[in-house]
C-alpha cells in the first residue's frame, strides 16, 4: 500500500501520482513492476525455506490449505508487533516474481491465518518492497486507488502500517506490516518503531540466507572431492562466524535490555561488566565512572574470576584506575596493550596495575563526545584483540555510555525535584489553640518523585486554613506543579475570607484561567471559633476528591470527616459545585490529614487503607503529635512506600 490522502502527514512521507499514474508504479497500466528474487522462496528445499502450504493433485487442482507456510519465529515476528503498536494483526510478508507468503502471520481471518498464501497480483505489502521505505496508510477506504485491495476487501485491514525487510544484499524482499481494522494515525514513534522490528526481522532472515549459503558450500565439497576439504574449512568457519555473530547479537540484545532497566549508573555498569565477561571470556572487567564533585575516575563495578577460574562477580574491591583507562578518558580513544610489558613500557612507574592482568582493553564511555567512564576487559594472558572482540566491546561501551547518561539525567531531574518539592513544604506556624506537627516520606524507589504537599496558615481574621493536596505525576513536572497550585491557594486564602468550599471554587477557576494543566486533588480545613465564647473550635471543610480527615476525640475514638462525597479533582471541571461540612472540634481532639500513599497497597483497597490508618491512629492518638506521626507511619509504611507521603496532624489545646 501506499501513503495516500488518509495518511497522517507527519509520519510517513506523500507519494507522488497514485499507482496507477506514476509510470513504472505496482498495479499501473501497461508497466510491470520487476520485485527481486527471494532465495527462500524461490529455491525448494534450501534449509529454513518456507513451504508451499497449497498441494495439488495430478490434475493441477488446489488441494486442502494447510499450515505449511507457517514459520514459528516469523509468528513471533508478527505477535512483537501486534504488542509493541498495539494492533490485532500483523504479517512477515515475502515475496517474489510468482506468490507472496505469510510465513508470520498473527490475526488474519481465514483462509489467510491457516494457507499463508496469496497471489502476488493481491498483494499489499509489494509496494513497500519496490520503494524500499516504510508506509503508513491511516484508512485506505479514503484512497480511491487503495479501497479494492485485498487487504481492504479480504483481510479487512483500514488502518496499515508496513516497514520493508531487507536482505543480505541491502534489496528488499517483502515487509513487516501492522494491519488496523479502524483508521489510525501512525506516529513518527511507531513507525521507529516498526522500523527497528523490520531490521530485526530482517537480521534473523539474514542469518537463515547465511546458514543456507553454508549448506550450498558443504553439497558443492562433496561432489567436488578435490576441493573437498577447502570446503568444508569454509563452510565450518562460516557457520562458527555466524553462531558467534548470533551469540554476541544476543548478548548485546541482553544487556541491551538490563540496562534500559537500570535506575542508577551503578546499576548499568553491573549490567554491562557481566555481559563482557560472558561474551569475551575475560579474566577480569570492569566500568570507571567520574565520581561527583571531584571528578576523579574510579571503578563502580567489577567482575573477576577467582583462583579456580570461578566467577568472582560481586560488589567492587578498591582498585585503582591504571594509567592505560585514565589514557582513554583523557584522549577519548580506545586504548589495548597486548601484554603487560608493554603496558609497562609505556607507563609512569608508579601507575598502579590490574593484579592477574596481561592484556587490556580499555574503551571510553563517550556521549556528545563527553566521557562519561571507562571500561576496563582484561586477560590473564598475553594475546592479539580481534576485531569482532573491538566491535563487541565497542558496542557494550556504546551502550554503557547511554544508559549512564540517562541515569545522570534522571538522578539530576530528581534531586532538583525533591529540592524544589521540599523548598516549598511549609514550616507550620506556632499558634495558641492548635499544636501542629508534620512528616513528608519520600518514596522508597528514588526513581519516584510526587507532587504531596501540606500547608498550614493563620488567617487575618483569626481563623486557621489546614491543607494537604497530591498533584497527579511522578516528575519534576509534578512538584513544579505542586508549587504553582500551593502558591495559588496561599495567596487566595490570605487575600479572600472564603470558605474552605469557596477558595476550592476559587483555585479551581483561577488554574483554569492561568491555563495550569493541573490535576490534583485537595482537602481544605478551617478552623475557628465556635462563636460560644468558651473557647472551641468549629472545623470546617471541603475536599476536591482527597481522602477524608481522621478525627481523633478522647473517649470517643476515631472517626473519618466523610460528611460528604469528595467531589471532583481540580483542574477536572473548573466550575462544578464544592460543598462543605463542618463539625465541633473538642478540646484535646487529633485531627490527621494525609495522602494516598500513606494507604494506598496494592493488595488492598484504599477503604482497607483507610480503617488500618484509624487504627494505628487510635493506639497512637495519647502519643506527643512527633511521636504519633513518627508511629503512623512506621505502622503504615514502615522502611518505605511505593508513593511519596505528605501527612499533617493538629490538636487542639
Amino acid at each position: 500500500m501506499r501513503a495516500s490522502r488518509g495518511t497522517s502527514p507527519a509520519v510517513a512521507p506523500q507519494r507522488g501520482p497514485s499507482a496507477g499514474e506514476r509510470p513504472g508504479a505496482p498495479g499501473g497500466e501497461g508497466s510491470a513492476v520487476v520485485l527481486p528474487e527471494t532465495p527462500l522462496l524461490d529455491r525448494p528445499g534450501a534449509p529454513g525455506a518456507p513451504t508451499a502450504p497449497v498441494a495439488r493433485d495430478g490434475s493441477g487442482a488446489a488441494g486442502p490449505p494447510s499450515a505449511a507456510g507457517r514459520d514459528g519465529a516469523l509468528d513471533r515476528h508478527a505477535r512483537l508487533v501486534c504488542s509493541v503498536l498495539g494492533v490485532p494483526a500483523a504479517v512477515v510478508s515475502l515475496v517474489s516474481r510468482r506468490l507472496q507468503l505469510f510465513p508470520g502471520a498473527v490475526g488474519l481471518p481465514e483462509p489467510w491465518q491457516t494457507t499463508r498464501l496469496a497471489d502476488l497480483s493481491r498483494s499489499s505489502c509489494q509496494q513497500v518492497v519496490a520503494s524500499g521505505q516504510p508506509l503508513a496508510v491511516r484508512d485506505a477506504r479514503e484512497d480511491p486507488d487503495l479501497r479494492q485491495d485485498a487487504v481492504v476487501t479480504e483481510l479487512g485491514a483500514v488502518g496499515y502500517l508496513g516497514a520493508p525487510l531487507r536482505g543480505s544484499d541491502g534489496e528488499a524482499i517483502g515487509a513487516l506490516a501492522a494491519l488496523s481494522p479502524e483508521p489510525r494515525d501512525w506516529t513518527r514513534r511507531e513507525v521507529a518503531l516498526l522500523a527497528d522490528l523490520a531490521a530485526a526481522c530482517s537480521a534473523e532472515l539474514q542469518l537463515r540466507r547465511a546458514l543456507s549459503d553454508a549448506a550450498e558450500v558443504r553439497a558443492a565439497a562433496e561432489s567436488a572431492r578435490d576441493e573437498a576439504t577447502t570446503a568444508q574449512m569454509r563452510a565450518v568457519g562460516e557457520r562458527r562466524d555466524a553462531e558467534v555473530a548470533a551469540a554476541r547479537s544476543r548478548l548485546l540484545h541482553e544487556v541491551g535490555q538490563a540496562v534500559s532497566r537500570a535506575r542508577e549508573a551503578e546499576d548499568v555498569a553491573a549490567a554491562v561488566v557481566a555481559g563482557v565477561r560472558a561474551g569475551l571470556e575475560a579474566q577480569m572487567a570492569a566500568v570507571a565512572l567520574h565520581e561527583r564533585g571531584s571528578g576523579a575516575l574510579r571503578y563502580v563495578a567489577t567482575s573477576a574470576a577467582d583462583g579456580d577460574g570461578g566467577d568472582g562477580a560481586g560488589p567492587p574491591e578498591p582498585v585503582d584506575v591504571p594509567e592505560g583507562a585514565l589514557l582513554a578518558a583523557r584522549e577519548a580513544r580506545v586504548v589495548f596493550t597486548p601484554d603487560a610489558a608493554t603496558a609497562a613500557a609505556t607507563a609512569s612507574s608508579a601507575a598502579p596495575v590490574l593484579a592477574g592482568v596481561e592484556a587490556a582493553l580499555h574503551a571510553p564511555l563517550l556521549v556528545d563526545g563527553q566521557c562519561l567512564g571507562v571500561l576496563t576487559v582484561g586477560w590473564g594472558s598475553a594475546r592479539a584483540l580481534l576485531a569482532g572482540e573491538r566491535e563487541l566491546v565497542a558496542s557494550l561501551a556504546e551502550a554503557a555510555a547511554h544508559g549512564v547518561h540517562r541515569c545522570v539525567s534522571l538522578r539530576a531531574e530528581r534531586e532538583a525535584a525533591r529540592t524544589l518539592q521540599r523548598a516549598m513544604l511549609t514550616e507550620l506556624p506556632d499558634l495558641p489553640h492548635l499544636e501542629l506537627a508534620a512528616r513528608y516520606a519520600p518514596a522508597a524507589a528514588g526513581h519516584q518523585v510526587g507532587g504531596d504537599w501540606y500547608d498550614a496558615l493563620r488567617h487575618p481574621d483569626g481563623s486557621t486554613l489546614l491543607v494537604i493536596g497530591d498533584v497527579t505525576g511522578h516528575d519534576i513536572g509534578a512538584a513544579a506543579a505542586m508549587g504553582q497550585v500551593r502558591s495559588a491557594l496561599r495567596t487566595l486564602a490570605v487575600a479572600t475570607e472564603d470558605s474552605p468550599g469557596q477558595l476550592l471554587a476559587r483555585l479551581d477557576a483561577t488554574l483554569d484561567v492561568l491555563g495550569a494543566d493541573v490535576l490534583a486533588t485537595v482537602l481544605a480545613i478551617r478552623l475557628a471559633d465556635d462563636g460560644r465564647g468558651e473557647g472551641d473550635l468549629r472545623l470546617r471543610w471541603s475536599s476536591a476528591g482527597h481522602l477524608p480527615a481522621l478525627l481523633a476525640v478522647p473517649g470517643s475514638g476515631v472517626v473519618a470527616l466523610d460528611g460528604h462525597e469528595a467531589d471532583l479533582l481540580l483542574g477536572l471541571a473548573p466550575g462544578s459545585p464544592r460543598r462543605e461540612s463542618e463539625v465541633d472540634l473538642p478540646a484535646g481532639s487529633t485531627l490527621l490529614l494525609y495522602t494516598d500513599g500513606l494507604v494506598e497497597r496494592r493488595d488492598s483497597d484504599l477503604g482497607e487503607g483507610v480503617e488500618r490508618l484509624a487504627e494505628a491512629l487510635a493506639e497512637a492518638a495519647h502519643l506527643p503529635l512527633p511521636d504519633l506521626l513518627d508511629a503512623v507511619l512506621t505502622e503504615l509504611v514502615g522502611a518505605g512506600g511505593a508513593d511519596d507521603v505528605a501527612v499533617l496532624a493538629a490538636r487542639s489545646r
